[in-house]
C-alpha cells in the first residue's frame, strides 16, 4: 500500500484552516491549487501520485486544499483573484520560504501570475501546464452557463461531463474514477464557486511584471483550456519558453511521465535534453527478457504471457513509439482489429506496476511508449 502523505494545517489570514502537505528534499515548488483537489485522497490514485514522485525527485513539493474544498474548512462563496494570491502569499510565509518555484496547473495559472509579479525576489522558476491568463478566454460565456447549469441541477452528472473534458480519450472507468473523485473532494455548492472562480480570474494584466524564468507547457488537443491561452502566456512573459506536446488530457497525471521529466529538470536548473534522456532505473528494478523476470523496487511483478509480450516490444523499443499494429502482429500474431484488447491488457498491466505505472505512456493516436523507469 503506498505511504498516505503526512497532512499539516495553517491559518490563512482570514481564519480558514488551511491543509496542506510536503514531500520530499530540495529545492521548493509550491503547487498553486486548482479547481478542486483533496491532498490526501489525491495520493490514493496511482496515475497521480506517480506523476508527482516523479515531478518531486531531487525537490520538495508543497500541495495544499483551497478554502472550502478537500481537508481545508471555510467557505468558497465569493472568492476572488486576490483571495487566491494572498492565501499562496500565506502559504509560502507559513513554510517560512524566501526562493522557491511555482508549478501552476490549470486554474493555479492565474494566482501563480499575480503572486510571481507581487513576489519577484522569492519566485525564481515559474512552469505552467494546462492554464491561462484570462478565464474569459478558455470558452464562450455559454459554454460557461451551460456547464454551471448541468453541474447545479445534479453533481453526479456534472462531475461526469467535467471528467469527459478533462479526459477525453480515457475509458469509462477512469472517468467514472475522476468522476468521484471531484464529488469526494468538493461539493456541489463549492464546485459551482470554484467554476465561477476559474472563469473569472483575469491576471492578464501582470504578465508583463513577472520576472521569475517560466517554461509553458501545454497540450495540444486540451479541450479544458485551449492551446491558444498557452501562447498568450508565453508572449506575455519576457523570455518565457513554450513547450507543446500531444495528447489531449488536461490534467498532467494522465500519460504524465514527460511532463513530469521536463517540469523537474526545469525546476532543477537542468537543460531540456537532461530532461529527455534516460535515467538509470531505481535500485531492484528491471525487466530480464532471457529469464522472463520483471522486478520493480525489488518484488517480483508476475506477468501473464501477453503481458510479458508487450513489455518485451516496449523495452526493446528503447523510447520509440510501439503503434498498435506492431504490437498485435508481435504479440498477438495477427493483423490490426482495433485496440480494445491492447488497451485493456494495459491498464491490466499498470495497475500491476503500481507507482511504476507511468512508465508505459501512452501516445494518443499512435501506440504507447516506454518511458523509462523512473
Amino acid at each position: 500500500m503506498p505511504r498516505v502523505p503526512e497532512v499539516r494545517f495553517f491559518e490563512d489570514r482570514d481564519g480558514n484552516s488551511i491543509a496542506y502537505s510536503a514531500r520530499g528534499e530540495g529545492a521548493l515548488v509550491i503547487c498553486p491549487a486548482w479547481w478542486v483537489s483533496h491532498v490526501e485522497s489525491d495520493w490514493g490514485q496511482e496515475s497521480f501520485r506517480a506523476f508527482f514522485e516523479a515531478l518531486g525527485e531531487g525537490l520538495r513539493v508543497v500541495r495544499y486544499d483551497k478554502p472550502g474544498v478537500g481537508l481545508s474548512d471555510g467557505s468558497a462563496s465569493g472568492r476572488t483573484l486576490g483571495d487566491e494570491a494572498a492565501l499562496l502569499s500565506d502559504l509560502a510565509d507559513e513554510l517560512g520560504a524566501t526562493s522557491y518555484g511555482l508549478f501552476a496547473i490549470s486554474s493555479g495559472g492565474p494566482p501563480a501570475i499575480v503572486h510571481a509579479a507581487d513576489r519577484p525576489d522569492r519566485v525564481g522558476r515559474l512552469c505552467f501546464f494546462g492554464s491561462y491568463a484570462n478565464g474569459q478566454t478558455i470558452c464562450p460565456a455559454d459554454v460557461q452557463r451551460a456547464v454551471q447549469t448541468t453541474i447545479k441541477a445534479h453533481w453526479g452528472l456534472g462531475s461526469r461531463a467535467m471528467a469527459d473534458v478533462f479526459l477525453p480519450d480515457e475509458d469509462r472507468e477512469a472517468l467514472a474514477e475522476f468522476a468521484r473523485y471531484q464529488r469526494n473532494a468538493a461539493d456541489v455548492d463549492a464546485a459551482l464557486d470554484f467554476l465561477r472562480l476559474t472563469y473569472d480570474m483575469n491576471a492578464a494584466d501582470r504578465l508583463g511584471e513577472v520576472k521569475a524564468e517560466t517554461l509553458v507547457l501545454h497540450r495540444r488537443k486540451d479541450r479544458a483550456v485551449p492551446f491558444e491561452s498557452a501562447r498568450d502566456l508565453a508572449k506575455g512573459i519576457t523570455g518565457a519558453r513554450l513547450t507543446v506536446l500531444e495528447g489531449s488530457a488536461h490534467v498532467p497525471w494522465v500519460d504524465g511521465a514527460s511532463v513530469a521529466r521536463a517540469a523537474n529538470a526545469f525546476f532543477r536548473g537542468r537543460i531540456d535534453e537532461e530532461a529527455a534522456a534516460p535515467r538509470p532505473a531505481p535500485e531492484g528494478t528491471f525487466f530480464d527478457k532471457e529469464n522472463r523476470r520483471l522486478m520493480l523496487a525489488g518484488a517480483p511483478v508476475a506477468l501473464t504471457p501477453l503481458e510479458f509480450g508487450v513489455v518485451s516490444e516496449l523495452t526493446a523499443a528503447e523510447g520509440r513509439v510501439v503503434t498498435r499494429d506492431r504490437l498485435l502482429a508481435a504479440v498477438w500474431g495477427q493483423p490490426y482489429e482495433g485496440s480494445n484488447r491492447i488497451d485493456s491488457l494495459i491498464r491490466a498491466l499498470r495497475r500491476k506496476m503500481g507507482a511504476h505505472a507511468a512508465a508505459i505512456e501512452t501516445v494518443k493516436g499512435h501506440g504507447y511508449r516506454f518511458a523509462g523507469w523512473d
